[in-house]
């Protein structure tokens, strides 16, 4: 069974066109399979466009597979053309390699002869290799006229290009073309000279050089995400930038407040020159911290929880009533820490003074109510299961 399967694998000759000039010029789909079908694609292309550097590889490669063929027999030997995309990158290697698996369904092969015009080698060889063993290169170079002529008609067609091909001339062309009109209104205005336009070109480099068009690029493209996204995860993003924002701003405002306690036009010690300054000032300054920021810090906690309760309410997740329980907490804990900043900042001296008993009834009553909170909750679980789901 063995001799068999190795008697079924052949020698591929295979022609990769990367950027996917057989489909863009001629409408031909790829794989090509079969000498008769990479003619007939080859003079396509040819015709299409007779510069074409693809359609001299698929030539070299059928003249190959027929010396190929008049030496080891037909039944050894294939020939195959496989492309890419237009999209440089991920994009055509990932298209490569599924044609290359396609090929192989249809035509098991033990090694394969890479043909190539010389440009892509670098950048398909190991899509093939990681496929099949590569056991030969031959790359089919155009030759040209070493004439002035010639050379000349050479640049001509790359000039072509650059003004032409959205490609190159976006680059070409593109960029110098906006630095050259902000040169031309700036000295229009009378505010060009030599060193302007230094900083106007250093700027340009940098910016390219280190990336910083590509990567406020990406940004945009994560903000146009965010923007297309599901409702839902907008909510949520939302949700944790606003909350997010609120607590900087509270513990900013704590900071102020702590701030404001220490003693003004009088020159602080250091904390290694007077350690138990420092302890002593603590209480008033947490306290002091306590006060400025404590507000908004649990504004900030209270829109997270917000914005959760509204999300698992509407994809109707049992976890909203954590969210209840979460929301009746986090109030008892900014009424409890409120008295104690109040405790702390207080300096009648008073052992127990109206603020520490409110303190301990804030705290004794905090008890109960979440005990109450979680046993409603639990209650209201089971009443309205029906129109919640379990998560797993």
């Amino acid at each position: 069974m063995e001799n068999s399967e190795k008697k079924q694998e052949k020698l591929l000759i295979l022609v990769v066109d990367r950027d996917n000039d057989i489909g863009k010029k001629t409408g031909i789909k790829t794989p090509i399979v079969g000498k008769e079908s990479n003619l007939e694609a080859a003079k396509s292309l040819a015709l299409a466009d007779p510069e074409e550097s693809d359609a001299n590889a698929m030539f070299g490669a059928i003249k190959l597979y027929d010396e190929l063929v008049s030496k080891y027999g037909k039944e050894n030997v294939e020939i195959a053309t496989i492309a890419g995309s237009e999209e440089s990158g991920y994009w055509s290697d990932e298209k490569i390699r599924r044609e290359l698996d396609e090929v192989l369904k249809k035509i098991p092969s033990s090694a394969c002869i890479f043909v190539s015009d010389g440009v892509t080698d670098q950048l398909v060889f190991p899509i093939i290799s990681s496929r099949l063993p590569i056991i030969s290169v031959k790359r089919v170079i155009v030759k040209q006229s070493e004439s002035i002529e010639h050379t000349w008609l050479l640049l001509g067609r790359y000039l072509k290009m650059a003004i032409f091909d959205t490609r190159y001339s976006k680059i070409i062309l593109g960029i110098p073309g906006v630095l050259l009109t902000l040169i031309g209104i700036l000295y229009a205005l009378g505010l060009m000279n030599l060193p302007i336009l230094l900083v106007i070109l250093g700027i340009a480099l940098f910016i390219r050089g280190f990336g910083i068009d590509t990567s406020i690029a990406n940004k945009f493209r994560v903000l146009s995400k965010f923007i297309s996204s599901h409702p839902l995860v907008q909510l949520r993003i939302f949700g944790v930038i606003s909350s997010l924002i609120i607590l900087l701003i509270g513990i900013y405002s704590g900071y102020i407040g702590a701030s404001s306690a220490l003693p003004k036009n009088v020159q602080l010690p250091s904390l290694s020159e007077d350690f138990y300054y420092w302890l002593g000032m603590l209480p008033t300054l947490a306290g002091q911290f306590v006060l400025g920021g404590i507000d908004l810090i649990f504004v900030s906690l209270l829109v997270i929880v917000l914005t959760y309760a509204i999300y698992y309410i509407i994809l109707k997740n049992m976890k909203f009533w954590r969210t209840v329980q979460a929301t009746v907490t986090f109030i008892w804990l900014w009424a409890f820490l409120k008295r104690v900043g109040l405790v702390l900042v207080d300096t009648s001296g008073m052992t127990f003074g109206p603020h520490v008993i409110m303190l301990l009834t804030i705290g004794l009553l905090g008890i109960p109510a979440l005990t109450i909170t979680f046993i409603v909750t639990r209650y209201l679980r089971k009443a309205y299961a029906p129109y919640f789901k379990k998560t797993k």
